[in-house]
């Protein structure tokens, strides 16, 4: 069967999926049972494990659709890019176009795999370079201390040590519960499931977790909690507290939990940490990505190690 040329970019392998009815190529019902975008939308959000996810993505695609005004099937090229055009308008970061921009590639991409769609309009997008501003985004381990020395309470204090001290996403450290933790050999355990609903372990700091005794109440699951309650700490709450504390400390109010995450690659990276070892404690699908902590290091060079 010859493929007609308006229908360059079609995956091939779904080809099963086509049908040339009067001359005309259009979808058979595919691997999905959606006739309407609002189904597959939701098809495509039931595959993300995190509630967190799911509710950032249908809103980023709600809104995308709103500025188009249209169907996904009539969706084109220049439609993404006009969108793109506003959000920068908008004077939004970088960064976070970039995130969008993966999201609603990632839904086209879905509506193609299964059939749902013949063309994906997002891959002739080009995604927005993003200048490397983690350098920006680094506290020191002093730093660390001055925070957690202008905290009100010991569950803030025990949070901030945690995300810094582990390497934690806000979301894995504000979920943590006691059963995660198991000591083995007298080391002390803890299993995370992180992004994409991957497990890891990594090894507690046996100082931490003496420290984190403090937060134990008896029927009580969760370490950080909200009052005496069995509830987990919002991302906001979590958030905001940082920023109040990093202006107490005089660090300024822009911090946020993901740069304890960052600071803590770069200090385990300075003391020696190889790259499969700090891979596997962040849980990072790719080696590629632990690799960005490697240019870091400030006021550092190969030249000081070398003497002739």
């Amino acid at each position: 069967m010859e493929v007609p040329k308006e229908v360059d970019f079609i995956n091939y392998n779904n080809l099963n999926n086509l049908i040339i009815f009067g001359g005309i190529m259009v979808r058979s019902t595919g691997v999905t049972r959606a006739q309407k975008d609002s189904e597959i939308i939701l098809s495509w959000l039931t595959n993300k494990q995190s509630i967190h996810t799911q509710r950032q993505y249908r809103y980023i695609i709600q809104h995308f659709l709103e500025f188009t005004g249209t169907d996904l099937a009539e969706i084109s090229v220049e439609d993404i890019q006009d969108y793109i055009k506003s959000l920068k308008l908008r004077e939004q970061k970088i960064s976070t176009i970039k995130a969008k921009l993966m999201v609603i590639k990632s839904l086209f991409s879905y509506c193609l795999k299964t059939g749902y769609l013949l063309l994906n309009p997002s891959v002739l997008v080009n995604n927005p370079k993003v200048n490397d501003t983690i350098s920006q985004k680094l506290l020191s381990a002093l730093d660390v201390k001055r925070l957690m020395s202008h905290t009100d309470n010991l569950r803030d204090k025990l949070l901030i040590r945690v995300m810094f001290g582990l390497g934690l996403r806000v979301s894995e450290a504000i979920n943590l519960t006691w059963v995660d933790f198991s000591i083995d050999d007298e080391k002390v355990n803890l299993t995370i499931v992180g992004k994409g609903n991957k497990p890891r372990t990594v090894l507690v700091n046996p100082s931490l977790w003496q420290e984190l005794q403090g937060l134990r109440k008896e029927g009580i699951d969760y370490l950080f909690t909200v009052a005496k309650r069995n509830t987990p700490m919002k991302r906001n709450t979590a958030h905001n507290m940082l920023k109040r504390v990093g202006k107490k400390a005089g660090l300024g109010d822009s911090l946020s939990c993901h740069w304890l995450r960052h600071s803590h690659a770069t200090e385990a990276i300075k003391g020696g940490c190889d790259l499969s070892l700090l891979q596997q404690s962040l849980g990072h699908s790719s080696i590629t990505t632990t690799q960005r902590y490697l240019c870091l290091r400030k006021n550092e060079g190969s030249g000081t190690y070398v003497d002739i």
